[in-house]
């Protein structure tokens, strides 16, 4: 499944799609504009350089989100190498287990990712939908009341902070909104 993109540009949702579908959307309306985009689950901002035509912009967006080419690791199965600093009796219990140290630090990763506490997944999400506010809403008025109202899980005070926004935006905010408080009632 393709992953889904929100373009937010002065308070105003104007494309919504993949990465390719965005980029015509954008370049479409005009060379002045340089939106913000954001992958739809997560609210994480995805970095779009919108200079040129829209066989640059697409050339980039695909030279930008392939996995970096290196010699070391597994590339063809996703393994990016990156750096880990740890003390030096924690490489020494590391070199000691079965497949040795990047198979035994993948393994606990695998297995945190898996005991995440409802109340860090209500967090997690609460940051991201904060983090996505303050970017594209960070000046306006009433974001500060929303914020707080985010962390307290009040839909009454969020809603009414939030309502002199543009109904699109609003919208979306809502929904995530939703969806965190389905989380703080335990139905997701």
């Amino acid at each position: 499944m393709a992953t889904d993109y929100i373009v937010i540009d002065q308070l105003r949702i104007i494309a919504r799609g993949t990465l390719e579908a965005i980029a015509h959307q954008v370049k479409d309306m005009g060379a002045a504009h340089e939106p913000i985009v954001f992958e739809s689950e997560s609210c994480k901002r995805v970095e779009v350089d919108w200079h040129g035509d829209i066989e640059a912009v697409l050339a980039r967006l695909t030279t930008d989100t392939q996995i970096p080419k290196t010699k070391r690791g597994r590339p063809k199965l996703g393994v990016i190498p990156k750096e880990v600093t740890l003390l030096p009796r924690h490489w020494e219990w590391l070199g000691q287990q079965p497949g040795g140290a990047s198979v035994t630090l993948r393994k606990l990763v695998q297995q945190a990712q898996k005991q995440v506490s409802p109340e860090e997944r209500i967090t997690t999400k609460q940051q991201q939908l904060d983090g996505l506010m303050l970017l594209v809403a960070g000046d306006t008025p009433g974001f500060e009341e929303a914020s707080r109202a985010l962390y307290r899980n009040s839909k009454i005070s969020f809603e009414k902070a939030i309502h002199s926004w543009p109904d699109d935006l609003k919208q979306v905010l809502l929904n995530k909104f939703n969806e965190i408080s389905e989380m703080h009632s335990g139905n997701l």
